[in-house]
This record gives structure tokens, sequence and C-alpha cells, in this order.
């Protein structure tokens, strides 16, 4: 990844995972979508999402070629980053992703196959993550994952996934910037013997 500040970093965060929120309710607006039908602010959602992180971070920490890959390209920024900027891109992600994906494109979809919805949905959010085919498979058993969280359990509710995409993230981009600084230190050790 091209060296950014933290500035621009937080710039094009802010203007793509923004963009997704706008994209989403502009092409929710245009096909009938409205993904405010599948939120219901709740406790559970919450707990749900929170818990949820867990399979998440456990593929997090078994799949070193996708998570190498993080720390090579996000690994540098981040750390230029304040845990508060983390936080604020974690949870911008979590929202403008799961509002498009899941709370209009899939529902979208859904009103004529709802099987079909599930797997290009969910093979679009993978291919949007693609960094290496290992990560593209990774990220689409994720999405399916998310997909599951909102429509599978009980009524639909978006917040679980956004929840657990922004959590996730979230404590991700700590975890990415302190291997990332690890990496730095391992290197200046060797340079120095």
């Amino acid at each position: 990844m091209v060296e950014m500040s933290r500035t621009d970093f937080l710039n094009l965060a802010g203007v793509v995972e923004g963009g997704l929120v706008l994209l989403a309710l502009g092409f929710g607006w245009v096909v009938g979508v409205t993904p405010w039908d599948f939120m219901d602010w709740n406790l559970d959602a919450v707990g749900i999402g929170l818990l949820a992180t867990l399979p998440m971070f456990l593929a997090f920490h078994l799949f070193k070629e996708p998570r190498d890959i993080a720390v090579e390209v996000l690994g540098g920024v981040l750390s230029r980053c304040r845990w508060d900027d983390m936080i604020l891109v974690a949870a911008l992600a979590g929202f403008g992703e799961e509002l498009l994906f899941r709370g209009v494109l899939q529902p979208w979809i859904a009103a004529w196959s709802p099987i079909t919805a599930f797997f290009v949905v969910n093979l679009l959010f993978g291919f949007v993550h693609f960094a290496s085919l290992t990560y593209f498979f990774i990220a689409t058993i994720v999405g399916m994952y998310l997909s599951w969280l909102t429509y599978g359990i009980g009524e639909p509710n978006l917040w679980r996934a956004i929840v657990a995409h922004g959590a996730y993230d979230a404590i991700a981009f700590y975890l990415i910037v302190r291997e990332h600084q690890q990496k730095v230190q391992a290197d200046q050790s060797k340079s120095d013997i």
C-alpha cells in the first residue's frame, strides 16, 4: 500500500465507507428497499453481535495469509491512527457495508430468490474484499455468516451484523497494529545485529 498519512487514510475511509451508506440509501430508494425495515436496536442484537465476533476472531488467528496481508496493507497506516480513529472507521465500515450488502442488496435480490440472494450478495462481498484467493473465500464465508446473523435468527435484524462487523473490525485493527509494531521491532533488532 502507498504510504498514507493518518488524515489521508481517515478521509479516504470516510469517503469510501460513508459513500457506501449513501449508495445503499440511494439504491434502496430506487429499488424500493428500505433497510430501516430490518433494523431493531435492542440489547439482544448488541449482545448477539458482540458474541458473533468470536468465530471471526478464531478465523483471524487460524488463517495466517489473510492476517499477514492485513498487517502488510493496513499495519503502517493504522499504527499512525489513534484508538478512537480506528473505532470510528470500524463502526463506519460495519454500518456502511452491512447497510448495502445485507440491508439493501440481499432483500432486493431475495424478492426473486432468497437462495440466489444469499450466494450472490456474499460472493460480491468476498470480491469487494479480494486481496488474495484465500482472503476472498474467507470474506465470502464471513459474509454468509453475517447474512445468517441478520436473517437466520428470529426476526430479521441488521443490527446484529452491524455490531459484529464493526466490533470485529475495531479489535482486528488493534491486533493488526500490534502485529505490525512487533514486526517493525523484530526488523529493527535484526538490523542492529
